[in-house]
């Protein structure tokens, strides 16, 4: 008999449908990291079914920690349809799940990676514009994970985008939408650094 694994919240990172009536999710939690769990859709739905960005609960079936899980019942307890809405929202939360997606299984700190992943997500939903909520993101996870941003990324930037760069990352995202176009072109640079210079994929 296989033991039961207890999903509090997990958020939606991917979803696709396998055959006729199976959901295959990949979601991020706090205790678990990276969850790969199916569930077996039934002729007749009953009820709403996970969908990227949500956050959800989960009772399933699992032979080990590390295996896929069996879907018995689950919850969908916050739904981020809105994001889909808008093209670039959508953009770009989605290369943050894609983020946690490549890393999630290497952060030690699983359940501050789910935090900063659902305020993220929680901020575009705000309308808070996205290219900064992804900034915020990349450069927490950079910081975080002991990679010379203050001293490598940094120095490698004027003392306007400096001033910039610390105004953005200092500033409640929501507050920041006369900022957008400069989050966007520091993103791409901070990207372009984690890229050369970290194991961050």
């Amino acid at each position: 008999m296989s033991a039961l694994a207890n999903i509090n919240c997990a958020t939606v990172l991917n979803r696709e449908t396998r055959g006729e009536n199976s959901l295959y999710i990949v979601a991020f939690s706090p205790e678990h990291a990276i969850v790969q769990a199916i569930k077996k859709i039934p002729a007749k739905r009953t009820g709403t079914l996970p969908d990227i960005f949500d956050d959800i609960s989960a009772i399933c079936d699992s032979a080990s920690p590390t295996a896929l899980k069996f879907i018995r019942e689950f919850s969908v307890l916050k739904r981020r349809h809105e994001i889909a809405s808008d093209y670039n929202s959508f953009a770009q939360a989605a290369l943050i799940t894609q983020t946690v997606l490549k890393n999630g299984r290497h952060i030690e700190d699983s359940e501050t990676l789910s935090k900063r992943l659902r305020a993220s997500l929680d901020s575009i939903v705000a309308g808070a514009p996205a290219e900064a909520v992804r900034l915020k993101f990349m450069y927490l996870l950079a910081r975080d994970e002991g990679y010379p941003v203050h001293e490598d990324f940094l120095r490698r930037l004027t003392q306007k985008e400096i001033n910039t760069f610390s105004t953005i990352i200092k500033t409640p995202s929501r507050e920041l939408a006369a900022l957008k176009a400069e989050a966007s072109n520091l993103l791409e640079a901070l990207c372009g650094w984690i890229c050369s210079n970290t194991d961050i994929a």
